[in-house]
């Protein structure tokens, strides 16, 4: 009992710790751009769907691409991290069906002299190459004979010093196929930035502020999460209850690494997108819902477990099955197998489940997480913007949800599993 108050003290101060430090990060991500010499590339671009290298040569006649014009404003920001200067993408400017390679070009004249650098765009549909003057400058992925795109992140650049008042800025857009995606994507989302050096590397700065903003939630819940895996296993070695602590373990460990995965692609592109979407929807989401389908059945006292494994891990075969076989009717199935679980669960402990309003509330919480697809069906908003950085529902019920499960494992059981 000592070591449990121990741990459940250091626990709750820990994440009173870590939301702290959460609302003092979203407060400096959220804070306006610096103002400076820089001015973001609005206005009339060419553009050509389709992929040839010479394209990026300030020689190639661009005369019969099409034009599009490229504007918005630092109040219209995407609906995820809360980036602003948000752009229709491609499919929403005449090619609803265009995967791959489309290009985009302009003359840009330089306004002020000296040392000269060039922002990426911080939104784009996947990855991008930046051309000045036919050569490379920078961008994100890798365009070899298999391209591979990560999430945008914030890039600079220094211009190379040519000594010419204009040059040909060219970028090489790629959406990865595949995947599904709304009438608003592909290619440039937001518009690049030219600025002198010493300011530009500010902006980038308070890009970056954002970037991290805008995944510290998810990286703060995955610690505390793997954290309280850890205490609950600790704990199975001493109570009579060890079979909940086993899968809630397994439950908080793969939902972690399922929060994780975004932060990692957006601030170390280690993980590319499409080895991302498929490790998600293949491997851990399905995983984390058996996970906490199981651990809280495994909670409610009762002989009826066979059938509510074999349940479980059918819901979890469908999940699985509708991925690989691209069947959504299947996967939505599975899910719907698992919430009739999870309120089968919530009966038990209603009518005598052990310490019942915490169990019922650390659960109810959790479902709200897992079923937020359904969740959002009853109109119920999924997100808020506090200091203008984006925070899920799912994040908020996860982070009331934790303390909770920390006392209800730290305390000591009556019954056996």
């Amino acid at each position: 009992m000592v070591l449990d108050r121990f741990l459940r003290r250091a626990y709750l101060a820990l994440a009173a710790i870590a939301s702290l430090a959460v609302v003092a990060m979203l407060a400096v991500g959220g804070r306006p751009d610096p103002v400076g010499t820089a001015r973001t590339l609005y206005g009339e671009w060419r553009f050509h769907p389709g992929d040839d290298p010479a394209w990026a040569s300030p020689q190639a006649d661009d005369a019969d691409w099409e034009r599009v014009t490229l504007l918005s404003t630092p109040a219209t920001r995407d609906n995820d991290v809360g980036l602003p200067g948000l752009l229709d993408g491609w499919r929403a400017r005449g090619h609803p069906d265009l995967e791959g390679y489309g290009w985009y070009r302009r003359q840009i004249r330089l306004p002020w002299n000296g040392e000269l650098a060039l922002l990426g765009p911080t939104m784009v549909d996947d990855g991008y190459q930046m051309f000045w003057n036919g050569r490379l400058v920078g961008g994100v992925g890798d365009f070899n004979q298999r391209p591979r795109v990560t999430i945008a992140r914030p890039l600079l650049v220094r211009l190379p010093e040519d000594g010419g008042q204009t040059g040909i800025l060219a970028i090489r857009a790629y959406l990865q196929p595949g995947f599904e995606r709304d009438n608003h994507s592909g290619g440039l989302r937001s518009a690049p930035t030219l600025a002198s050096l010493a300011f530009g590397e500010r902006l980038h700065a308070a890009q970056w502020n954002r970037t991290i903003a805008g995944y510290i939630v998810e990286v703060a819940l995955a610690g505390m999460m793997m954290l309280l895996a850890v205490i609950a296993l600790v704990g199975s070695l001493r109570k009579d209850r060890p079979s909940f602590a086993h899968w809630l373990a397994i439950a908080l460990i793969t939902t972690a690494f399922l929060r994780l995965g975004n932060a990692v692609a957006a601030w170390t592109g280690l993980l590319d997108v499409a080895p991302l979407v498929w490790l998600n929807a293949l491997l851990l989401a399905p995983l984390t819902m058996l996970g906490w389908t199981i651990a809280w059945n495994v909670w409610v006292p009762g002989r009826n477990r066979t059938f509510v494994f074999i349940c479980a891990i059918a819901a979890w075969a469908m999940r699985v099955a509708g991925v690989v076989l691209h069947v959504q009717a299947l996967g939505s199935a599975g899910r719907y197998v698992s919430l009739a679980l999870f309120v089968n669960a919530a009966v038990h402990i209603w009518r005598g489940g052990e310490r019942r309003s915490l169990a019922l509330a650390a659960m109810g919480l959790m479902a709200v997480g897992l079923f937020i697809t359904e969740v959002k069906l009853l109109g119920a908003p999924d997100i808020w913007f506090p200091f203008g950085i984006g925070v899920t529902l799912t994040q908020y019920v996860y982070a009331a949800a934790l303390p909770l499960l920390c006392v209800l494992v730290t305390a000591r059981n009556t019954r056996t599993s």
